[in-house]
């Protein structure tokens, strides 16, 4: 019995992942394309930005109602309709003659695949513990680390060949395919919830933001998570006009460019598993953002002047970005295992918060602000918040854990 309930929980951990796979390759795939979406709808980069913005603003907002809703009834329930909602998004998508009916099968996308990365960061923090639970989430975020890797070369490659629509279809088949594995094999509402014990207490929202918000691990991880995830949304939108513009990159070079960053985060994700039990979670939470600061500068300063310096710096921030990014979720689920739910959710929705207002505001500002300069004030700006988190968090006890 134990060898299969083993086998069972590392299915649902593979399971998820790849569900999580399909929320972040929704987001990512069609990032070197945004020049193409420009020219096809004849609408301005900023619209075309703001496409990219509302679907994650929309994945910010939904993450604080989805929680509670889930552990009313349950996540399969939420799930499956939300996976043939996306289904529905992807293939109108395609299908939109006009800018504003694309953005509305955005919007349904968005809505579809919201609950897919909070039901599968919630389960695996029920499954598992300790420093299972760290490499738990170190597998999680290898896998889910792929769809940055594979989003952006699939994009160019198949946006060269068959425009933005071959995309969408793209992804209305994958969204087709893991909605029929769900429908088989995802666990019924009533044996996925948590056993609720005699010391299980009549839960309060407000209670519980009080708990979350009362402490220094999840003020810090709720801001470093919405710092790290603005300047990367930042720099995913201003990297193909770069490759495009300054360099002259056709679609499919722009899509493999994407790839020393997303390659190297998968590793950075590997490197986490590695090094998750010999050092504090909270230790690594500060070197990581602080590495990651300090790439966005070189970043700054390498970005226009060669494609070998870009691609090195663009390596070194992936491995960072990777092994920072699990220790956020497991730092939370350990922090809070009584509202794993709203915590996540509430960390999801201000990460979110920050992909949604990292392309518009970067945007804005590049109007007035050379991107050069705007990278270095970015990286240096985050790296003072965490020199400032960081002397505040040693004024307590070092968080562990658990």
């Amino acid at each position: 019995m134990p060898d299969v309930n083993s086998k069972q929980t590392n299915f649902l951990l593979y399971l998820l992942s790849i569900s999580a796979f399909l929320a972040s390759l929704t987001q990512n795939i069609y990032s070197p394309i945004l020049p193409l979406l420009r020219d096809s709808f004849h609408v301005s980069l900023a619209w075309v930005n703001a496409s990219v913005s509302l679907f994650m603003l929309i994945l910010a907002v939904m993450q604080l109602l989805l929680g509670p809703l889930i552990d009313s009834v349950g996540a399969r329930k939420i799930l499956l309709p939300g996976l043939f909602l996306t289904v529905i998004g992807s293939a109108g998508c395609s299908l939109a003659a006009r800018f504003d009916g694309f953005l509305l099968f955005r919007a349904l996308q968005a809505l579809g695949t919201a609950a897919v990365p909070l039901i599968a960061a919630m389960t695996i923090g029920r499954l598992f513990s300790g420093h299972d639970r760290g490499r738990a989430m170190g597998t999680y975020q290898t896998l889910l680390s792929f769809a940055p890797a594979l989003a952006p070369v699939l994009g160019g490659l198949i946006g060269s060949r068959a425009g933005y629509t071959g995309i969408f279809w793209f992804l209305t088949g994958i969204a087709v395919l893991l909605l029929l594995v769900h429908v088989r094999y995802f666990p019924s509402s009533r044996g996925e919830k948590e056993v609720p014990s005699a010391e299980t207490k009549p839960f309060s929202t407000r209670a519980a933001y009080r708990t979350i918000f009362g402490g220094k691990t999840g003020l810090t991880v709720m801001l470093t998570g919405f710092l790290h995830f603005f300047i990367y949304f930042a720099l995913l939108v201003y990297l193909p006009v770069l490759l495009t513009d300054h360099y002259g990159l056709s679609l499919e070079r722009v899509g493999l460019l994407y790839l020393p960053l997303a390659v190297s985060t998968i590793g950075g994700s590997w490197l986490f598993k590695k090094i998750q039990h010999r050092i504090g979670m909270t230790t690594l939470l500060f070197r990581g953002s602080l590495f990651i600061s300090g790439f966005v500068v070189l970043f700054a300063l390498t970005g226009m002047v060669s494609l070998t310096g870009l691609s090195a710096v663009l390596v070194l921030y992936g491995i960072s970005s990777g092994f920072t990014l699990p220790v956020h979720t497991t730092l939370l689920t350990g922090e809070f295992p009584s509202i794993r739910g709203t915590v996540l959710g509430l960390y999801n929705f201000i990460r979110y918060a920050g992909m949604a207002a990292g392309p518009v505001v970067f945007t804005y500002l590049q109007t007035y602000i050379h991107p050069v300069a705007l990278f270095g004030l970015l990286g240096c700006a985050f790296a003072t918040a965490v020199f400032v988190l960081l002397k505040w968090e040693r004024t307590g006890k070092p968080v562990r854990s658990t």
